[in-house]
């Protein structure tokens, strides 16, 4: 979310309770007020008279006491024009900037002076597109200003009647308000895909006016439309035909209109008394919300002022304050560094002072050359006697363990193919001389040293055999120097 979002989001005020329903027609002027606790009041009709729109629209926000509301508005089919092209390859959140620069070949206003909005034709490649000056916006701003009134969204009638029958999926309507001529329009999954005004046929054409050749000619148009559609929409089947019609006899028209048409020929409001079009609009425009087309987009809405100068008051007040806080806080903190420095410093100071005193005290406790010499002589003569106690502790060890252990080791391996006539032991080493029935058990004899505690783990140096002038084997094994 951006900052400027942010702002206007904790600055803009909760939107108020109640909401408005503005339906203006070219007999004159709908207002239906939403009041939050009894939901959508009456209609209320102003007729238009000799005077303008917007001057009628004035007088009756004054004489309905209508003000600080939400507004939707429906404009009738002569204050708007509508064409279908082809969709454009843009995001349909970006059609109402785009539109008016692809319909600039199509309509004689420049492209600055209007607005425009579309939406998509079900089943086709075609977009539904209105443009609105925006002249006329800025004479329904002027006036909604004038009491308060916020202008939400601007439809098209058009929309608004592709809303009221949302439990068929395609249907025809003939519908005209009062001082204006018929219309036939086709809608297909709530959205309008075919508008167009009826010539040369004037209301009234029932009752006491009722006029064969008026409803033959009504019905000729009505069958010419259903052909052009069912020409364009191959994919849909409109067999329902509504009627909203003011001034004219509902079921007169309705029986007329059946007896000439192929499709079934129904009121648009069925179980209720008949209703102005500017009644149903405006329900219906209240219903729809700010939903599909909206011919007032968010680039004309007023931008809302982030700052005010209360809120810049406030402000400044609530930042002082802040900085205040700031300042106590850092104020107090720098106070108590500024002690702590001065507890180190004499802390500091005094350690100096020892330090100080302490060297004094060294240099006066200097030893003596001869005393040093003294000392010398006395660690030296420490060590000697240190490694001559570590000779005599080895001797000891060493006498301890006795050959009793090395001869009873001997005799345990004793062979009847050796004989012994020599053993010499001396510290660590071990001499054997003897003879043997042959060289090859000499070397077996010694691999036996390994099963005896007391002859493990030696080794010797050299083994030497011969025979002696008698030709008997004899043999000689010397031990290393370090063995045990």
């Amino acid at each position: 979310m951006s900052m400027n979002s942010l702002i206007q989001r904790l600055t803009s005020k909760a939107p108020t309770q109640s909401s408005l329903s503005i339906v203006v027609l070219s007999d004159g002027v709908y207002l239906s007020k939403v009041e939050s606790e009894s939901g959508i009041q009456a209609t209320t009709y102003h007729e238009l008279k000799e005077s303008s729109w917007d001057f009628v629209l004035d007088t009756a926000l004054e004489a309905e006491s209508c003000t600080n509301l939400n507004a939707t508005v429906t404009f009738g089919s002569h204050f708007y024009q509508s064409y279908q092209i082809d969709k454009p390859a843009i995001p349909e959140d970006e059609w109402s900037v785009a539109l008016p620069f692809l319909l600039k070949d199509l309509i004689t206003d420049r492209v600055t002076e209007i607005v425009a909005d579309g939406i998509a034709v079900p089943h086709s490649s075609k977009i539904q597109a209105y443009v609105l000056t925006k002249r006329l916006i800025e004479q329904l701003k002027e006036v909604l200003e004038r009491h308060q009134i916020q202008l939400l969204q601007i439809l098209p009638e058009d929309e608004v009647w592709s809303q009221t029958r949302t439990d068929t999926s395609a249907f025809m309507l003939l519908h005209r308000s009062a001082s204006s001529e018929f219309k036939i329009g086709a809608f297909v999954e709530e959205s309008s895909v075919f508008q167009r005004t009826v010539r040369g046929i004037h209301s009234p054409i029932t009752g006491e006016y009722s006029n064969t050749i008026q409803l033959d000619g009504l019905a000729l148009e009505l069958q010419r439309s259903m052909d052009y559609l069912s020409s364009q929409l191959k994919q849909v089947q409109i067999n329902k035909l509504f009627l909203c019609c003011d001034g004219e006899q509902e079921h007169e028209l309705q029986a007329a209109l059946q007896e000439r048409l192929n499709v079934s020929v129904e009121p648009l409001l069925l179980g209720v008394l008949p209703q102005k079009s500017g009644n149903i609009l405006a329900l219906e425009a209240y219903r729809r919300q700010l939903q599909g087309v909206n011919l007032y987009p968010a680039h004309l809405k007023p931008k809302k002022e982030a700052f005010n100068l209360g809120l810049v008051a406030i402000s400044w007040l609530v930042i002082a304050v802040f900085m205040l806080g700031i300042y106590g806080f850092y104020n107090y903190k720098n106070y108590t560094l500024d002690k702590q420095v001065a507890e180190q410093k004499k802390q500091a100071q005094q350690l100096s002072v020892q330090v100080k005193s302490l060297q004094t005290k060294l240099s006066a406790h200097q030893p003596s050359p001869a005393k040093v010499a003294s000392v010398e002589r006395l660690k030296a003569d420490v060590k000697t006697k240190q490694d001559s106690l570590k000779v005599i502790n080895s001797f000891d060890a060493k006498q301890q363990v006795g050959y009793s252990g090395i001869m009873h080791g001997l005799s345990t391996i004793g062979r009847n193919d050796i004989s012994l006539t020599s053993i010499q032991i001396d510290n660590d080493r071990m001499n054997v001389q003897g003879l043997a029935k042959s060289p090859a058990v000499v070397p077996k004899w010694v691999q036996h040293f390994k099963t005896e505690m007391n002859l493990v783990g030696r080794t010797f140096e050299s083994l030497s055999i011969g025979r002696n002038e008698d030709d008997v084997v004899i043999f000689s094994l010397r031990s290393h120097s370090g063995d045990k």
